[in-house]
């Protein structure tokens, strides 16, 4: 092995070793705990089913380390290392393939594999650098084309990719713009070939077939379950989404073109929070490289990064005021893809440097600058360290444990949204704990639908939970056996014949007509059995600004303010606590009063001391207006 492949094995050796040093120990917080799930049973996740990922999150769960998470959470360790090194090879490529390049193409690497981004989802159980490293595999085919001419065996291969990307994430698909335009070069070999291209673009979609075969029969876990041509195309165009579906999102591109103001500003805050702007001249002098290299391949370059960063950003990123969801779920996952294409092209511009200090005979300077070039960008560890780093984030699963240890035996406990639900689907189904409880989500709390994947098999649940299957949600109540995270409002369906009372993370549903001194003996009872759950210190200690984990651990500061009501004492002082619950389009408030006394006072410093530990600011990608919060 020559020096220079050592030091690219020691390069990526290092970006594997980091990854993996900073996986959460269990699972991640978001998507993760429904991807783990669906792929440990071989079922359907929510739309678009994703079925790539879960047959390879199934072979991965296989491996003999660590937890069924940490094996699925691998599958983006795996596939990121895969597009970096693709972002080196088509670097290299593009250039005179000397020692400079060969500089520029690992300092390439280095920038994109510790950005904000690109690190914080290379370590978790989501689908976005695989979905990156296919679409690095077609930008491939279009350097390899711009540069060598036409091969049809490149136009099969990107047809068959191409048919893959609609079986990963739908974004991988739009790189047949690029292609397209690329292919008009070439055009009367690109349509003579085409009915062959179309049909290795079949053999790739074919795995979309999946879906259809685990919905023939019920599955350990399916989100919605395909039994027929309806219902697949429901499921694969993410009709259930409504404006967010894959066909009215794609064509929201073609209207209100004053949006794309909003998403260039929107993306460029992007580039600047994940790259800092001193990138930008290095852009600017690669797409020079570029053009001055190859027309075709400057034009295949640009369209490609376009329809990656500023049409995505219209579609999905365009809002003049971005919230923290919009940032953290939109915009720190979708734009993976023009990341590696931004990298590519700083690394030309890296390059183009290099060639002047070359020109100009400064061999002392080319020699000096390309090794600082390199060690500057891998000072962003620390950076990676101290907000993406999860290896103590136990939260998504010590918070859930703790409230399936709480609620007393044979309870029903509801939950609304994903960053609660997940969690719960992982810890009943992968983790098989506390079977005697029916875990069960609200997907519309206007109408009342059910989401029963934490209660199977149904059969054993029916019989357990006779009256709620009934529809007897009263006669739950009166036994106190439906505990839920949400605080009804005027609006909710349920609010006409049931009362929420705080209890610990989580709230109890009792009837209008119960009687609140019977509740009272019963909260200060269970609280008390309770008090060994209870855990704060993973609020206090999980090393990370992830977003989900904050919403996790600020929520769970109900539960002491629980913990110091059941031990309140007369002579203490009366604090209320503002408390916020939301759910669909409603916010529903509520306030909690706790006496505050020598006896309790412990729990008020829990309180305050995880609020200050877990404030939104913390979020690298909250912006300005998120850090007067």
């Amino acid at each position: 092995m020559d020096s220079k492949k050592l030091f690219l094995f020691i390069t990526l050796s290092l970006i594997v070793s980091v990854y993996i040093f900073s996986l959460p120990p269990v699972l991640s917080t978001g998507d993760g705990g429904e991807l783990i799930t669906a792929s440990y049973g071989l079922g359907t996740p929510h739309p678009s089913g994703y079925p790539l990922y879960v047959q390879l999150g199934k072979l991965f769960s296989f491996l003999p380390i660590g937890n069924i998470g940490n094996r699925v959470e691998l599958i983006s360790v795996f596939f990121s290392i895969f597009t970096l090194f693709l972002v080196y090879f088509i670097v290299f490529k593009l250039s005179e393939q000397n020692r400079e390049a060969y500089f520029a193409a690992i300092t390439s690497v280095i920038i994109l594999a510790f950005s904000y981004s690109f690190f914080g989802q290379s370590i978790v159980a989501k689908f976005y650098t695989l979905n990156s490293f296919l679409v690095m595999l077609l930008f491939l085919c279009g350097v390899n084309t711009a540069l060598n001419g036409y091969d049809r065996k490149i136009q099969f291969l990107a047809s068959f990719i191409l048919g893959i990307t609609l079986s990963a994430h739908h974004t991988g698909f739009m790189m047949i713009v690029p292609l397209f335009v690329l292919s008009l070069f070439y055009f009367r070999n690109f349509f003579k070939n085409l009915p062959l291209s179309f049909l290795f673009f079949v053999l790739g979609f074919s795995i979309n077939l999946y879906l259809y075969i685990r919905g023939i029969k019920e599955t350990l876990f399916n989100m919605i379950s395909v039994t027929d041509w309806s219902s697949f195309l429901t499921v694969f165009l993410r009709k259930s989404y409504g404006s967010g579906s894959s066909v009215d999102l794609t064509t929201s591109g073609f209207v209100n073109f004053y949006g794309y103001f909003y998403a260039f500003k929107n993306y460029f805050y992007l580039i600047e929070k994940n790259f800092t702007l001193f990138s930008t001249p290095f852009f600017v002098l690669g797409l020079i490289c570029l053009f001055k290299k190859s027309k075709k391949l400057f034009w295949f370059t640009l369209i490609s990064f376009f329809i990656y960063s500023i049409f995505l950003a219209k579609l999905t990123f365009s809002l003049q005021n971005l919230d923290i969801h919009d940032i953290y779920v939109i915009g720190h996952q979708y734009f993976l893809p023009s990341f590696a294409i931004y990298c590519i092209v700083i690394g030309s511009g890296i390059y183009f440097i290099y060639s002047m200090f070359e020109r100009l005979n400064l061999h002392l300077i080319k020699k000096i600058i390309p090794i600082i070039a390199i060690l500057f960008p891998l000072l962003m560890i620390f950076d990676r360290l101290t907000d993406q780093y999860q290896h103590k984030n136990y939260v998504p699963y010590s918070y859930t444990k703790e409230i399936f240890s709480s609620l007393p035996i044979a309870s029903i406990y509801m939950t609304y949204g994903d960053n609660h639900a997940f969690q719960a689907w992982y810890l009943k189904l992968v983790g098989r704990y506390r079977e005697d409880i029916c875990h069960i989500a609200l997907d519309d709390y206007k109408t009342m639908l059910w989401a029963l994947q934490g209660c199977k098999p149904y059969k054993l649940y029916s019989e357990l939970f006779p009256e709620f299957f009934g529809g007897d949600l009263i006669d739950l109540t009166r036994k106190k056996r439906y505990y839920s995270i949400i605080a009804l409002s005027e609006k909710h369906p349920l609010y006409r014949v049931v009362d929420s009372y705080p209890y610990f993370y989580t709230f109890i549903y009792m009837g209008k007509s119960f009687d609140k001194r019977d509740f009272d003996e019963f909260f200060r009872e269970r609280m008390k059995k309770i008090e060994p759950f209870v855990n704060y210190e993973d609020c206090l200690s999980h090393g990370t600004d992830d977003v989900f984990t904050l919403l996790l651990c600020n929520f769970s500061t109900m539960g002491y303010v629980n913990m110091a009501k059941a031990y309140e004492t007369s002579s203490g002082k009366e604090i209320t606590f503002e408390q916020k619950i939301s759910y669909g389009d409603f916010t529903a408030p509520f306030n909690i009063n706790a006496k505050i006394s020598s006896e309790n006072e412990k729990y008020l410093y829990i309180y305050n001391a995880i609020k200050k530990y877990n404030k939104m600011n913390k979020f690298y990608l909250s912006g300005k207006e998120n850090e007067k919060n």
